[in-house]
């Protein structure tokens, strides 16, 4: 007999929203402010012991999985360009998280977002006025003791 039920594969159910700063290169870069120019998501899973880094860029989408070497490695690589950072939980998001494929609404369909958001800025203020905390503070200048999700979080899958 064959089960007809979907699997259910362990989620991240707290995903860290990382707001970057850039230069302008391209045309929709005037549609945005330089302290707050992409958006994208890491995430750590306690089942695969590895971090995932979702980053949907505007030539390609770019999911990566790597182990805590690698993470310390992209932190440092991105470093001077992290404008804020919010952990967030994940929820059931709906239709409006899909329209477009973009840095922003990539980031609000991950984490179930209902966001009218179209920019990172805009974003930031949503997740923050629907619970978001701040987190990984001291990789942009600013000091917490705020948890962020990561070994030994239980918000993690």
């Amino acid at each position: 007999m064959v089960d007809d039920a979907k699997p259910k594969f362990p989620a991240i159910a707290v995903w860290n929203i990382a707001f970057m700063r850039g230069p302008r290169q391209n045309w929709w870069d005037w549609l945005t402010e330089p302290e707050w120019r992409h958006v994208c998501a890491f995430g750590y899973s306690v089942t695969a012991d590895a971090w995932v880094i979702y980053d949907v860029a505007d030539t390609h989408s770019r999911i990566s999985v790597v182990d805590g070497r690698w993470m310390d490695r992209w932190f440092d690589t991105n470093a001077g360009r992290f404008t804020a950072v919010l952990k967030v939980h994940t929820k059931p998001g709906d239709l409006r998280s899909r329209l477009g494929l973009w840095c922003v609404t990539a980031v609000k369909h991950l984490v179930g977002s209902r966001s009218s958001a179209l920019r990172p800025h805009a974003l930031y203020r949503d997740l923050l006025a629907s619970g978001a905390e701040p987190a990984f503070e001291e990789i942009y200048g600013r000091e917490s003791e705020t948890s962020a999700g990561g070994p030994g979080d239980q918000g993690a899958a």
